[in-house]
Protein backbone atom coordinates (compact mmCIF):
# COMPACT_ATOMS: atom_id res chain seq x y z
CA UNK A 1 0.00 0.00 0.00
CA UNK A 2 2.63 2.18 1.00
CA UNK A 3 4.45 1.31 -2.23
CA UNK A 4 1.46 2.29 -4.38
CA UNK A 5 1.28 5.86 -2.63
CA UNK A 6 4.79 6.64 -3.24
CA UNK A 7 4.21 5.54 -7.32
CA UNK A 8 1.32 8.01 -7.53
CA UNK A 9 2.89 11.04 -5.66
CA UNK A 10 6.22 10.40 -7.83
CA UNK A 11 3.90 10.13 -10.97
CA UNK A 12 1.60 13.25 -10.21
CA UNK A 13 5.01 14.83 -9.08
CA UNK A 14 6.22 14.60 -12.34
CA UNK A 15 3.13 15.33 -14.39
CA UNK A 16 2.59 19.31 -12.16
CA UNK A 17 4.43 22.22 -13.30
CA UNK A 18 6.84 23.62 -11.25
CA UNK A 19 5.88 26.80 -9.83
CA UNK A 20 9.12 28.80 -10.11
CA UNK A 21 10.20 31.71 -7.32
CA UNK A 22 9.89 35.48 -8.83
CA UNK A 23 13.08 35.76 -11.15
CA UNK A 24 14.99 39.32 -10.91
CA UNK A 25 16.71 40.18 -14.74
CA UNK A 26 18.73 43.03 -15.58
CA UNK A 27 17.59 45.55 -18.84
CA UNK A 28 19.64 47.98 -21.03
CA UNK A 29 17.93 50.53 -22.99
CA UNK A 30 18.05 49.50 -26.62
CA UNK A 31 16.14 52.29 -28.44
CA UNK A 32 14.29 55.11 -28.06
CA UNK A 33 12.12 57.30 -29.54
CA UNK A 34 12.40 60.89 -28.76
CA UNK A 35 9.37 63.33 -29.74
CA UNK A 36 9.65 67.18 -29.04
CA UNK A 37 8.28 67.14 -25.81
CA UNK A 38 9.10 63.72 -23.95
CA UNK A 39 10.30 59.77 -25.26
CA UNK A 40 9.32 56.28 -25.58
CA UNK A 41 11.93 54.20 -24.39
CA UNK A 42 12.60 50.33 -25.08
CA UNK A 43 14.31 48.25 -22.06
CA UNK A 44 15.46 44.64 -23.58
CA UNK A 45 16.02 41.73 -20.89
CA UNK A 46 16.91 37.69 -21.58
CA UNK A 47 15.31 35.11 -18.82
CA UNK A 48 15.61 31.44 -18.87
CA UNK A 49 12.22 30.31 -17.75
CA UNK A 50 11.38 27.00 -16.10
CA UNK A 51 8.26 25.13 -16.48
CA UNK A 52 4.64 26.94 -14.95
CA UNK A 53 4.65 30.06 -13.91
CA UNK A 54 7.78 32.39 -13.34
CA UNK A 55 7.40 36.30 -12.02
CA UNK A 56 9.60 38.70 -14.14
CA UNK A 57 10.86 41.77 -12.39
CA UNK A 58 12.42 44.32 -13.12
CA UNK A 59 14.16 47.11 -10.83
CA UNK A 60 15.90 49.20 -13.11
CA UNK A 61 13.48 51.40 -14.58
CA UNK A 62 13.88 55.45 -13.88
CA UNK A 63 11.33 56.55 -11.33
CA UNK A 64 10.63 59.20 -13.38
CA UNK A 65 8.30 57.10 -16.13
CA UNK A 66 5.03 56.97 -16.66
CA UNK A 67 3.52 54.22 -15.50
CA UNK A 68 0.31 54.13 -17.45
CA UNK A 69 2.61 53.57 -20.50
CA UNK A 70 4.28 50.44 -19.33
CA UNK A 71 3.59 48.25 -22.12
CA UNK A 72 5.14 44.99 -22.19
CA UNK A 73 5.80 42.43 -25.31
CA UNK A 74 7.96 39.08 -26.03
CA UNK A 75 9.45 36.15 -27.57
CA UNK A 76 10.03 32.66 -26.53
CA UNK A 77 9.32 29.20 -26.58
CA UNK A 78 5.51 27.76 -28.38
CA UNK A 79 3.11 28.21 -25.73
CA UNK A 80 4.80 31.47 -23.60
CA UNK A 81 2.28 33.08 -21.95
CA UNK A 82 2.57 36.68 -20.71
CA UNK A 83 -0.63 37.25 -17.72
CA UNK A 84 -0.90 40.60 -16.03
CA UNK A 85 1.58 43.51 -15.54
CA UNK A 86 1.69 45.59 -12.14
CA UNK A 87 4.65 48.10 -11.51
CA UNK A 88 4.73 50.14 -8.09
CA UNK A 89 7.68 52.84 -7.31
CA UNK A 90 10.03 51.86 -4.76
CA UNK A 91 13.23 52.97 -3.35
CA UNK A 92 16.42 51.04 -3.50
CA UNK A 93 19.29 51.09 -0.83
CA UNK A 94 22.45 52.02 -2.16
CA UNK A 95 24.78 50.36 -0.12
CA UNK A 96 27.90 50.84 -2.97
CA UNK A 97 26.89 54.92 -2.39
CA UNK A 98 27.59 54.29 1.67
CA UNK A 99 30.56 52.42 0.96
CA UNK A 100 31.97 54.78 -1.16
CA UNK A 101 30.81 57.69 1.30
CA UNK A 102 32.41 56.47 4.16
CA UNK A 103 35.51 55.67 2.61
CA UNK A 104 36.00 58.89 1.45
CA UNK A 105 34.99 60.25 4.88
CA UNK A 106 38.06 58.10 6.07
CA UNK A 107 40.54 59.00 3.67
CA UNK A 108 39.81 62.49 4.58
CA UNK A 109 39.91 61.74 8.66
CA UNK A 110 43.29 60.22 7.64
CA UNK A 111 44.39 63.32 5.88
CA UNK A 112 43.26 65.09 8.79
CA UNK A 113 45.32 63.52 10.67
CA UNK A 114 48.38 63.57 8.59
CA UNK A 115 48.24 67.58 8.60
CA UNK A 116 47.95 67.53 12.39
CA UNK A 117 50.94 65.83 12.50
CA UNK A 118 53.15 67.87 9.94
CA UNK A 119 51.38 70.91 12.06
CA UNK A 120 53.48 69.53 14.90
CA UNK A 121 56.46 69.47 13.07
CA UNK A 122 56.35 72.33 11.85
CA UNK A 123 56.44 73.69 15.63
CA UNK A 124 59.14 71.61 16.42
CA UNK A 125 61.77 72.74 13.85
CA UNK A 126 60.95 76.47 14.33
CA UNK A 127 61.83 75.51 17.97
CA UNK A 128 65.33 73.87 17.46
CA UNK A 129 66.27 76.81 14.88
CA UNK A 130 65.55 78.93 17.49
CA UNK A 131 67.42 77.35 19.73
CA UNK A 132 70.19 76.73 17.29
CA UNK A 133 70.37 80.60 16.83
CA UNK A 134 70.60 81.29 20.53
CA UNK A 135 72.76 78.44 21.65
CA UNK A 136 75.40 80.05 18.56
CA UNK A 137 74.19 83.90 19.90
CA UNK A 138 76.06 82.53 22.99
CA UNK A 139 79.03 81.50 21.57
CA UNK A 140 80.16 84.78 20.02
CA UNK A 141 78.59 86.65 22.59
CA UNK A 142 79.38 85.91 26.36
CA UNK A 143 77.65 87.09 28.85
CA UNK A 144 78.93 89.66 31.20
CA UNK A 145 79.24 87.44 34.62
CA UNK A 146 81.23 85.11 32.50
CA UNK A 147 85.03 85.79 32.04
CA UNK A 148 86.28 86.95 28.38
CA UNK A 149 87.60 83.97 26.56
CA UNK A 150 88.64 84.45 22.52
CA UNK A 151 87.19 82.63 19.59
CA UNK A 152 89.97 81.65 16.97
CA UNK A 153 89.32 81.25 13.29
CA UNK A 154 88.80 77.70 13.65
CA UNK A 155 86.73 77.33 16.09
CA UNK A 156 84.31 80.47 14.24
CA UNK A 157 84.71 78.26 10.89
CA UNK A 158 83.59 75.06 12.62
CA UNK A 159 80.61 76.74 14.65
CA UNK A 160 79.45 78.70 11.21
CA UNK A 161 79.56 75.37 9.48
CA UNK A 162 77.75 73.40 12.41
CA UNK A 163 74.82 75.78 12.22
CA UNK A 164 74.46 76.25 8.74
CA UNK A 165 74.41 72.88 8.20
CA UNK A 166 71.46 72.60 11.03
CA UNK A 167 69.97 75.34 9.55
CA UNK A 168 70.09 73.68 6.24
CA UNK A 169 68.58 70.99 7.53
CA UNK A 170 65.71 72.47 9.60
CA UNK A 171 64.94 74.53 7.02
CA UNK A 172 64.66 71.67 4.32
CA UNK A 173 62.11 70.11 7.15
CA UNK A 174 59.80 73.23 7.00
CA UNK A 175 59.74 73.40 3.35
CA UNK A 176 59.21 69.80 2.88
CA UNK A 177 56.34 69.84 5.67
CA UNK A 178 54.49 73.06 3.95
CA UNK A 179 54.30 71.00 0.45
CA UNK A 180 52.94 68.29 1.83
CA UNK A 181 50.79 70.43 3.51
CA UNK A 182 49.19 72.49 0.08
CA UNK A 183 49.16 68.53 -1.40
CA UNK A 184 47.06 67.38 1.65
CA UNK A 185 44.73 70.03 1.62
CA UNK A 186 44.02 70.10 -2.29
CA UNK A 187 43.20 66.50 -1.76
CA UNK A 188 41.07 67.29 0.89
CA UNK A 189 39.16 69.70 -1.01
CA UNK A 190 38.72 67.34 -4.21
CA UNK A 191 37.59 64.80 -1.40
CA UNK A 192 34.72 66.99 -0.44
CA UNK A 193 33.68 67.65 -3.72
CA UNK A 194 33.34 63.93 -4.56
CA UNK A 195 31.70 63.57 -1.50
CA UNK A 196 29.01 65.91 -2.04
CA UNK A 197 28.73 64.28 -5.71
CA UNK A 198 27.77 61.12 -4.66
CA UNK A 199 23.84 60.39 -4.76
CA UNK A 200 21.39 59.88 -1.43
CA UNK A 201 21.12 56.78 0.47
CA UNK A 202 17.87 55.80 -1.51
CA UNK A 203 17.09 56.13 -5.32
CA UNK A 204 13.38 56.25 -6.30
CA UNK A 205 12.96 53.35 -8.94
CA UNK A 206 9.76 51.92 -11.01
CA UNK A 207 9.45 48.08 -10.24
CA UNK A 208 7.77 46.17 -12.94
CA UNK A 209 6.75 42.79 -12.64
CA UNK A 210 5.41 40.58 -15.09
CA UNK A 211 3.57 37.26 -15.09
CA UNK A 212 4.31 34.76 -16.83
CA UNK A 213 3.27 30.80 -17.77
CA UNK A 214 5.46 28.53 -19.81
CA UNK A 215 4.19 25.00 -20.62
CA UNK A 216 8.25 24.12 -20.71
CA UNK A 217 11.80 25.44 -19.86
CA UNK A 218 12.28 27.87 -22.49
CA UNK A 219 14.46 30.82 -23.15
CA UNK A 220 12.86 34.55 -23.29
CA UNK A 221 13.03 37.31 -24.86
CA UNK A 222 11.03 40.79 -23.84
CA UNK A 223 11.01 43.81 -24.28
CA UNK A 224 9.45 47.28 -22.05
CA UNK A 225 8.26 50.33 -23.46
CA UNK A 226 7.73 53.22 -21.56
CA UNK A 227 7.40 57.01 -21.60
CA UNK A 228 9.40 59.58 -19.95
CA UNK A 229 9.08 63.23 -19.73
CA UNK A 230 12.21 64.60 -19.13
CA UNK A 231 13.62 64.44 -22.69
CA UNK A 232 13.11 66.26 -26.32
CA UNK A 233 14.70 67.19 -29.55
CA UNK A 234 15.04 70.83 -31.10
CA UNK A 235 15.97 71.00 -34.75
CA UNK A 236 18.37 74.01 -35.69
CA UNK A 237 19.88 74.00 -39.35
CA UNK A 238 22.90 75.20 -41.75
CA UNK A 239 22.03 76.83 -44.66
CA UNK A 240 25.64 77.18 -47.61
CA UNK A 241 24.46 79.61 -50.13
CA UNK A 242 26.56 79.67 -53.48
CA UNK A 243 26.66 82.50 -55.28
CA UNK A 244 25.81 82.15 -58.99
CA UNK A 245 28.63 82.65 -61.78
CA UNK A 246 28.15 84.02 -65.41
CA UNK A 247 25.52 81.57 -66.72
CA UNK A 248 24.65 79.28 -63.50
CA UNK A 249 22.02 78.77 -61.10
CA UNK A 250 22.76 79.67 -57.43
CA UNK A 251 22.54 76.36 -55.04
CA UNK A 252 21.21 75.96 -51.13
CA UNK A 253 22.55 72.98 -49.20
CA UNK A 254 20.06 72.61 -46.16
CA UNK A 255 21.56 70.47 -43.47
CA UNK A 256 19.10 69.35 -41.05
CA UNK A 257 20.72 68.53 -37.40
CA UNK A 258 18.68 68.04 -34.23
CA UNK A 259 20.10 68.54 -30.33
CA UNK A 260 18.71 65.95 -27.78
CA UNK A 261 18.58 66.20 -24.66
CA UNK A 262 17.32 64.09 -21.58
CA UNK A 263 17.22 64.13 -17.99
CA UNK A 264 15.28 60.91 -17.14
CA UNK A 265 16.86 59.63 -14.37
CA UNK A 266 19.12 56.86 -16.82
CA UNK A 267 21.50 57.16 -19.30
CA UNK A 268 20.84 55.86 -23.11
CA UNK A 269 23.96 53.86 -24.15
CA UNK A 270 24.95 52.88 -27.43
CA UNK A 271 20.43 53.07 -28.65
CA UNK A 272 18.99 52.96 -31.73
CA UNK A 273 17.67 56.35 -32.16
CA UNK A 274 14.43 57.81 -33.61
CA UNK A 275 13.35 61.33 -33.69
CA UNK A 276 9.45 62.02 -34.41
CA UNK A 277 7.94 64.70 -34.90
CA UNK A 278 4.63 64.17 -33.79
CA UNK A 279 3.39 65.65 -30.32
CA UNK A 280 1.69 62.88 -27.70
CA UNK A 281 2.40 64.90 -24.48
CA UNK A 282 -0.09 67.82 -26.65
CA UNK A 283 -3.52 68.29 -27.05
CA UNK A 284 -5.07 65.56 -29.16
CA UNK A 285 -8.64 67.64 -29.84
CA UNK A 286 -9.85 70.90 -30.88
CA UNK A 287 -10.45 73.47 -27.85
CA UNK A 288 -14.34 74.42 -27.40
CA UNK A 289 -15.67 77.69 -27.97
CA UNK A 290 -18.91 79.34 -25.50
CA UNK A 291 -20.95 81.85 -26.16
CA UNK A 292 -19.56 85.65 -25.95
CA UNK A 293 -21.96 88.66 -24.87
CA UNK A 294 -21.15 92.26 -25.40
CA UNK A 295 -21.72 94.09 -21.93
CA UNK A 296 -23.37 97.67 -22.50
CA UNK A 297 -21.64 99.88 -20.05
CA UNK A 298 -23.42 102.58 -18.55
CA UNK A 299 -21.70 106.05 -17.62
CA UNK A 300 -21.49 106.55 -13.70
CA UNK A 301 -23.42 109.81 -14.06
CA UNK A 302 -26.03 109.09 -15.73
CA UNK A 303 -26.30 106.04 -13.29
CA UNK A 304 -26.26 108.09 -10.45
CA UNK A 305 -29.12 110.52 -12.04
CA UNK A 306 -31.26 107.33 -12.51
CA UNK A 307 -30.84 106.89 -9.01
CA UNK A 308 -31.42 110.16 -7.83
CA UNK A 309 -34.61 110.64 -10.10
CA UNK A 310 -35.92 107.65 -8.64
CA UNK A 311 -35.58 108.54 -5.29
CA UNK A 312 -36.70 112.11 -5.70
CA UNK A 313 -39.97 109.69 -7.34
CA UNK A 314 -40.54 108.26 -4.27
CA UNK A 315 -40.45 111.12 -1.84
CA UNK A 316 -43.25 112.93 -4.22
CA UNK A 317 -44.98 109.93 -4.21
CA UNK A 318 -44.90 109.16 -8.00
CA UNK A 319 -44.13 105.74 -7.22
CA UNK A 320 -45.79 103.65 -4.66
CA UNK A 321 -43.08 101.61 -2.33
CA UNK A 322 -45.11 98.81 -2.26
CA UNK A 323 -45.12 98.53 -6.11
CA UNK A 324 -41.17 98.84 -6.33
CA UNK A 325 -40.17 95.36 -7.58
CA UNK A 326 -37.86 93.68 -4.93
CA UNK A 327 -34.57 93.05 -5.88
CA UNK A 328 -32.47 90.01 -4.15
CA UNK A 329 -29.10 91.00 -2.92
CA UNK A 330 -27.44 88.38 -4.72
CA UNK A 331 -28.35 88.59 -8.41
CA UNK A 332 -26.48 91.49 -10.33
CA UNK A 333 -27.61 94.26 -11.88
CA UNK A 334 -28.70 94.38 -15.31
CA UNK A 335 -26.53 97.74 -16.09
CA UNK A 336 -23.19 96.55 -13.54
CA UNK A 337 -20.01 97.04 -15.55
CA UNK A 338 -18.27 93.83 -15.91
CA UNK A 339 -14.61 92.45 -17.88
CA UNK A 340 -15.35 90.71 -20.84
CA UNK A 341 -14.07 86.99 -20.70
CA UNK A 342 -12.32 85.85 -23.64
CA UNK A 343 -11.34 82.32 -24.61
CA UNK A 344 -7.95 81.84 -25.90
CA UNK A 345 -7.42 78.82 -28.31
CA UNK A 346 -4.17 76.54 -27.71
CA UNK A 347 -2.09 76.61 -30.79
CA UNK A 348 -0.48 73.42 -31.53
CA UNK A 349 1.25 71.92 -34.58
CA UNK A 350 -1.02 69.11 -35.92
CA UNK A 351 -1.53 67.23 -39.33
CA UNK A 352 2.59 65.76 -39.69
CA UNK A 353 4.04 63.21 -38.39
CA UNK A 354 7.27 61.88 -39.35
CA UNK A 355 10.15 59.58 -37.86
CA UNK A 356 13.76 60.16 -38.30
CA UNK A 357 16.05 57.13 -37.72
CA UNK A 358 19.58 58.32 -37.19
CA UNK A 359 22.29 55.84 -38.46
CA UNK A 360 24.42 53.72 -36.17
CA UNK A 361 24.50 54.16 -32.04
CA UNK A 362 24.13 56.84 -30.07
CA UNK A 363 24.89 57.50 -26.36
CA UNK A 364 23.08 60.62 -24.70
CA UNK A 365 23.91 60.47 -20.87
CA UNK A 366 21.50 61.75 -18.25
CA UNK A 367 23.19 65.35 -17.69
CA UNK A 368 20.98 67.14 -19.24
CA UNK A 369 23.56 68.35 -21.91
CA UNK A 370 22.46 68.32 -25.68
CA UNK A 371 23.37 65.65 -27.87
CA UNK A 372 23.62 66.52 -31.56
CA UNK A 373 23.06 64.65 -34.45
CA UNK A 374 22.61 64.95 -37.87
CA UNK A 375 19.46 64.01 -40.03
CA UNK A 376 19.85 64.90 -43.51
CA UNK A 377 21.30 66.81 -46.32
CA UNK A 378 19.38 68.09 -48.67
CA UNK A 379 20.25 71.02 -52.36
CA UNK A 380 18.34 73.16 -53.76
CA UNK A 381 18.04 75.51 -56.69
CA UNK A 382 17.59 78.99 -55.23
CA UNK A 383 16.40 81.63 -56.24
CA UNK A 384 18.56 85.04 -55.32
CA UNK A 385 16.41 88.60 -54.75
CA UNK A 386 18.35 91.20 -53.17
CA UNK A 387 15.56 93.55 -51.25
CA UNK A 388 16.04 97.06 -50.67
CA UNK A 389 14.67 99.49 -48.53
CA UNK A 390 16.77 102.48 -49.32
CA UNK A 391 14.97 105.35 -47.22
CA UNK A 392 15.43 103.12 -44.15
CA UNK A 393 18.76 101.48 -44.87
CA UNK A 394 21.56 101.74 -48.03
CA UNK A 395 22.43 98.46 -48.34
CA UNK A 396 20.82 95.83 -50.69
CA UNK A 397 20.04 92.22 -48.61
CA UNK A 398 20.52 89.31 -50.47
CA UNK A 399 17.43 86.74 -49.85
CA UNK A 400 17.29 83.11 -51.20
CA UNK A 401 13.88 81.45 -52.19
CA UNK A 402 13.60 78.05 -52.37
CA UNK A 403 11.14 75.09 -52.19
CA UNK A 404 10.96 72.34 -49.76
CA UNK A 405 10.87 68.80 -50.83
CA UNK A 406 10.45 65.22 -49.68
CA UNK A 407 7.47 63.89 -47.80
CA UNK A 408 8.04 64.71 -44.31
CA UNK A 409 7.55 68.35 -42.68
CA UNK A 410 10.46 71.04 -41.69
CA UNK A 411 10.00 72.07 -38.15
CA UNK A 412 10.34 75.60 -36.83
CA UNK A 413 14.50 76.20 -35.76
CA UNK A 414 17.32 78.91 -35.75
CA UNK A 415 19.67 78.75 -39.36
CA UNK A 416 23.09 79.39 -39.68
CA UNK A 417 23.30 81.21 -42.49
CA UNK A 418 26.84 80.57 -44.74
CA UNK A 419 27.33 82.83 -47.77
CA UNK A 420 29.85 81.57 -50.16
CA UNK A 421 31.64 79.99 -47.14
CA UNK A 422 31.04 82.74 -44.65
CA UNK A 423 28.97 82.69 -41.78
CA UNK A 424 26.69 85.94 -42.27
CA UNK A 425 24.91 85.28 -38.77
CA UNK A 426 21.63 83.40 -38.24
CA UNK A 427 17.95 83.24 -38.92
CA UNK A 428 15.23 81.43 -38.73
CA UNK A 429 12.52 78.91 -40.61
CA UNK A 430 9.29 78.59 -39.63
CA UNK A 431 6.83 74.83 -40.19
CA UNK A 432 7.33 74.33 -43.95
CA UNK A 433 5.32 71.57 -45.47
CA UNK A 434 6.39 69.94 -48.34
CA UNK A 435 6.08 71.97 -51.97
CA UNK A 436 5.59 75.11 -49.49
CA UNK A 437 8.20 78.05 -50.26
CA UNK A 438 10.85 79.10 -47.94
CA UNK A 439 13.03 82.19 -47.95
CA UNK A 440 16.26 82.62 -46.27
CA UNK A 441 18.32 86.00 -45.98
CA UNK A 442 21.98 86.33 -46.05
CA UNK A 443 23.22 89.24 -44.97
CA UNK A 444 24.42 92.72 -46.73
CA UNK A 445 25.59 92.23 -50.25
CA UNK A 446 28.09 94.71 -50.98
CA UNK A 447 28.38 93.96 -54.67
CA UNK A 448 24.98 95.80 -55.05
CA UNK A 449 25.14 99.72 -54.66
CA UNK A 450 22.39 101.42 -53.69
CA UNK A 451 21.89 105.36 -53.59
CA UNK A 452 18.58 107.71 -52.50
CA UNK A 453 19.01 110.99 -53.40
CA UNK A 454 16.49 113.77 -53.35
CA UNK A 455 15.80 115.68 -56.34
CA UNK A 456 13.15 118.00 -55.39
CA UNK A 457 12.01 119.68 -51.76
CA UNK A 458 9.14 122.34 -52.18
CA UNK A 459 6.54 124.01 -50.07
CA UNK A 460 4.03 126.72 -51.08
CA UNK A 461 0.62 127.47 -51.40
CA UNK A 462 -1.43 127.32 -54.50
CA UNK A 463 -5.55 127.86 -55.53
CA UNK A 464 -7.28 131.05 -56.13
CA UNK A 465 -10.99 131.11 -54.44
CA UNK A 466 -9.21 128.64 -51.99
CA UNK A 467 -5.89 128.27 -50.44
CA UNK A 468 -4.25 125.60 -49.78
CA UNK A 469 -0.64 124.42 -48.18
CA UNK A 470 1.43 122.39 -50.59
CA UNK A 471 4.79 119.67 -50.42
CA UNK A 472 6.01 118.18 -52.80
CA UNK A 473 9.35 115.64 -52.57
CA UNK A 474 10.86 113.79 -55.63
CA UNK A 475 13.85 111.23 -54.76
CA UNK A 476 15.68 108.96 -57.08
CA UNK A 477 16.80 105.86 -56.57
CA UNK A 478 19.31 104.51 -58.38
CA UNK A 479 20.52 100.44 -58.11
CA UNK A 480 24.04 98.94 -59.50
CA UNK A 481 24.66 95.32 -59.72
CA UNK A 482 28.64 94.93 -59.55
CA UNK A 483 27.69 91.06 -59.74
CA UNK A 484 29.52 88.77 -62.62
CA UNK A 485 25.93 87.46 -63.32
CA UNK A 486 22.72 89.34 -63.26
CA UNK A 487 20.35 89.54 -59.80
CA UNK A 488 16.73 90.24 -59.27
CA UNK A 489 15.84 93.42 -57.44
CA UNK A 490 12.98 94.41 -55.44
CA UNK A 491 13.09 98.02 -53.89
CA UNK A 492 10.83 98.78 -51.45
CA UNK A 493 9.24 102.32 -50.79
CA UNK A 494 6.35 104.31 -49.73
CA UNK A 495 3.95 107.05 -50.25
CA UNK A 496 2.28 108.79 -47.21
CA UNK A 497 -1.30 108.34 -47.11
CA UNK A 498 -4.46 110.17 -45.41
CA UNK A 499 -7.79 109.15 -43.64
CA UNK A 500 -8.91 112.89 -43.99
CA UNK A 501 -10.45 113.18 -47.61
CA UNK A 502 -9.75 117.08 -46.86
CA UNK A 503 -5.91 115.75 -47.31
CA UNK A 504 -4.47 114.34 -50.42
CA UNK A 505 -1.67 112.56 -51.90
CA UNK A 506 -1.08 111.99 -55.77
CA UNK A 507 1.88 110.55 -56.85
CA UNK A 508 4.45 112.81 -58.81
CA UNK A 509 3.61 112.77 -62.63
CA UNK A 510 7.01 111.59 -64.10
CA UNK A 511 7.37 108.80 -60.67
CA UNK A 512 8.40 104.93 -62.30
CA UNK A 513 5.47 102.90 -62.14
CA UNK A 514 5.37 100.55 -59.13
CA UNK A 515 5.23 96.91 -59.77
CA UNK A 516 2.88 96.21 -56.67
CA UNK A 517 1.08 98.32 -54.78
CA UNK A 518 0.03 98.26 -51.25
CA UNK A 519 2.43 95.57 -50.50
CA UNK A 520 1.23 92.92 -47.98
CA UNK A 521 -2.05 94.98 -47.69
CA UNK A 522 0.12 97.84 -46.31
CA UNK A 523 -1.15 101.58 -47.30
CA UNK A 524 1.15 103.08 -49.22
CA UNK A 525 4.01 100.39 -49.20
CA UNK A 526 4.90 99.63 -53.27
CA UNK A 527 7.88 97.83 -54.34
CA UNK A 528 9.36 97.93 -57.75
CA UNK A 529 10.93 94.51 -59.47
CA UNK A 530 13.34 93.57 -62.10
CA UNK A 531 16.37 91.93 -63.51
CA UNK A 532 19.74 93.83 -63.46
CA UNK A 533 22.29 92.94 -65.47
CA UNK A 534 25.66 92.23 -64.78
CA UNK A 535 27.60 95.84 -64.78
CA UNK A 536 24.31 97.59 -65.34
CA UNK A 537 22.06 100.15 -63.26
CA UNK A 538 18.68 101.13 -62.72
CA UNK A 539 17.22 104.50 -62.04
CA UNK A 540 13.83 104.32 -60.02
CA UNK A 541 11.99 108.36 -60.04
CA UNK A 542 9.82 108.18 -57.12
CA UNK A 543 8.30 111.39 -55.23
CA UNK A 544 4.75 112.57 -54.74
CA UNK A 545 2.40 115.64 -53.77
CA UNK A 546 0.44 116.52 -50.25
CA UNK A 547 -1.98 119.28 -49.83
CA UNK A 548 -4.35 120.47 -47.12
CA UNK A 549 -5.95 123.31 -45.99
CA UNK A 550 -4.43 126.20 -44.99
CA UNK A 551 -6.19 126.36 -41.63
CA UNK A 552 -5.74 122.37 -40.65
CA UNK A 553 -2.37 121.21 -38.94
CA UNK A 554 -1.16 118.27 -39.96
CA UNK A 555 1.75 115.72 -38.80
CA UNK A 556 3.80 114.19 -41.23
CA UNK A 557 6.89 112.42 -41.17
CA UNK A 558 7.98 112.87 -44.99
CA UNK A 559 11.45 111.97 -44.49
Amino acid sequence: MRLRLATFILVTTCLTPVFAADLKVSSHVAAVTVYPSGAEVTRVTEARLLAGETTLILEDLPGELDAQSIRVEGAGGAGLEIGSVYSKLIYLSTAAQDAERKSLEKEIETLGDERQALDQTLSDADYQKRLLLSLADKQLVPSSDEKSKTVDAAQLGSLFDLVSAKLNLISKTIHEAQIRQRDIDKQVGELHNKLAGIAPAQVARMQVAVHLTAPVETNGTFKVKYRVGNAGWAPFYDARLTTPEKNQKSKLELVRRAEVMQATGESWENVALTLSTARPLGATAAPDLYEQEIQIYEPLAARMKKERDSIAGNELGLVAPESAPTVSQDAASPNEFKSVVQKQAIVELAGFQALYGIQGRVSVDNSGTSKKVRIATDGYDATLNALVVPKLDASAYLTAAFTIKGEAPMLPGMVNLYRDGVLMGQGALPLLSPDEEAKLGFGADDLIKVKRAEVKRKKGEEGLISTSNVEERAWDIVVKNLHAAAIPVTVIDQLPFSANEKVTVEPMAQMTPPTEKDLNKRRGVMAWRFDLESKAENTIKFGYKVAWPQNMQVGMNLE
